[in-house]
């Protein structure tokens, strides 16, 4: 289970200019503002990420205004800016949970909080007829470089050759075709086929099934696609595209694993597909965690000139280049 909330240990206290009643806190990668004198460094406290669905309960009633979202009677977490500081998620003082008492720093209290991730409204040119299926190939979720202290991420990369790519704003989808059966999907479930569905609508324009069945009968490898789906009515189409288009991440094997770029590019090409942007690549990966953060900055402009020039893109994803 993900966790949304977890014990944690605050690595720093900083003040925020300008502001008497509030400072800021870090846990883990993650900058939080907090309530002044609430805490000081290596205090324990219980830590819930950003887009978190925290339930009705007296201990978040102070969020009530701000973040208590009716028609779902919880209350969402977003990233907020206060007095020009940059709050990514929430930290409250672990004495506020009895139930967590004793519980070391890394401990999931997802469950024991009743935690629940919030997932946005699907947009209608992307509902459908959904079935689930056993899932022969991984999901789409990457690590965020702020959980590093947790997952040694970082470290995993170090010395080794890598990619970095940017990091899409739209919906996740995969194709492929499993026990002889094409599957057009979303996160979480294959949906049957429409003529109204976005996700079948671009698997059509690119003949996506065809190439699939066509390369396996060629090479005997069996691939599936995985990208984002972009466009109007999605996550309000950060790049400002005309249509809906896919950009793949992910060329992947279904009997080995995801491809190494260079042959994941090469069969994205060949099915005439585009693929994310790749910002970098090098033989030996040496980025800090804050350096990462400050690469993720920059606006979807700088690649794709149909974004509005303000917009800020949703981060980079930084990958190993060999195959897994």
């Amino acid at each position: 289970m993900r966790k949304l909330a977890s014990v944690q240990k605050i690595k720093f206290v900083r003040p925020i200019a300008g502001a008497d009643a509030i400072e800021c806190v870090g846990i883990l990668g993650w900058e939080c503002v907090s309530k002044k004198g609430e805490f000081s460094p290596d205090d324990k406290c219980v830590y819930f990420e950003i887009d978190s669905l925290l339930p009705d309960e007296p201990v978040f009633e102070f969020l009530r205004k701000a973040c208590w979202k009716e028609d779902l009677g919880r209350y969402r977490l977003r990233t907020v800016r206060l007095r020009g500081q940059i709050s990514q998620g929430l930290a409250l003082p672990i004495g506020l949970f009895p139930e967590l008492a004793g519980r070391e720093v890394g401990f999931n209290a997802t469950e024991i909080l009743g935690v629940e991730k919030y997932e946005p409204p699907v947009p209608a040119q992307i509902q459908g007829d959904a079935r689930s299926f056993s899932w022969p190939i991984g999901k789409t979720d990457e690590t965020r470089v702020q959980q590093d202290d947790e997952c040694g991420f970082i470290s995993r990369l170090t010395g080794r050759p890598y990619y970095i790519s940017l990091k899409i704003d739209g919906t996740s989808s995969s194709f492929m075709v499993s026990e002889d059966e094409y599957h057009v999907c979303g996160r979480n479930y294959s949906y049957r086929k429409s003529d109204t569905h976005s996700f079948w609508n671009i698997s059509e324009r690119y003949g996506i099934e065809s190439k699939i069945r066509d390369h396996a009968l060629r090479t005997g490898r069996r691939v599936a696609i995985q990208g984002e789906i972009v466009g109007p009515g999605i996550q309000k189409n950060p790049l400002g595209l005309k249509a809906p288009d896919l950009f793949v991440f992910n060329v992947v094997d279904m009997d080995a694993g995801r491809l190494h770029l260079d042959e994941a590019t090469r069969i994205a090409a060949e099915f005439g597909l585009n693929f994310v942007p790749i910002l970098e690549r090098g033989e030996s990966f040496s980025y800090s965690q804050s350096d990462l953060l400050e690469l993720a900055k920059g606006k979807y402009a700088e690649h794709f000139p149909s974004a509005k020039p303000g917009q800020d893109r949703e981060g980079i994803v930084v990958r190993l280049s060999l195959i897994h």
